[in-house]
């Protein structure tokens, strides 16, 4: 990124921009291609003020988030920064992920999983290795946290993110199910 760097006037003004600009595009995305994340029939102003509210929480229990600031346009992967932290005002942003720690109680023997709960990369930025620089952020976080390995969930129906998914070397652990309570 290029230019002098100003900090947002709040952290609310940050995750407010995070929320137009990067969370409710992504949202519309997968929307476009997995019927499970269709977006309530609300106005745009009301999911963004309660998105505002759920990743303030989310970032008060010590999830993280990091946002890629760039030139809309470039092929050059842009810069990565903390979520809520600095950003120019005019800054593109580029795209997002979001971490957080998956516990394990000592009766299992397993390690504690840094979970990616979401990774976008809007669409100027796309095949830029900026999902890549993503996922290093996030494998980064996992060292940072001491934990061991990395775990998301993808829907099976977006076959972009699990393509990339996978050439990522992510592979299959569990496998979800869901039905409707009124099947039963």
């Amino acid at each position: 990124m290029r230019g002098p760097r100003t900090r947002p006037a709040s952290i609310y003004d940050a995750l407010r921009r995070f929320a137009e600009e990067l969370w409710l595009p992504y949202h519309r995305d997968l929307a476009a291609t997995v019927e499970a994340h269709a977006l309530a029939d609300r106005p745009e102003e009301e999911l963004i003020a309660e998105n505002v509210a759920f990743h303030r929480d989310l970032l008060e229990e010590g999830r993280r988030g990091w946002v890629a600031v760039g030139e809309t346009g470039t092929q050059e992967p842009p810069t990565d920064g903390r979520l809520a932290d600095d950003f120019p005002p005019n800054a593109d942003l580029a795209g997002f992920v979001l971490t957080g720690v998956d516990a394990c109680p000592d009766v299992f023997d397993r390690p504690d999983r840094l979970v990616i709960g979401d990774i976008y990369v809007a669409e100027p930025h796309r095949g830029s290795g900026l999902a890549n620089r993503f996922v290093e952020r996030a494998a980064a976080d996992a060292r940072e946290e001491g934990c061991p390995e990395l775990r998301l969930d993808v829907d099976v129906d977006n076959e972009r993110a699990l393509a990339f998914y996978e050439k990522a070397g992510f592979s299959d652990y569990r496998k979800q199910l869901t039905m409707s309570a009124d099947a039963v």
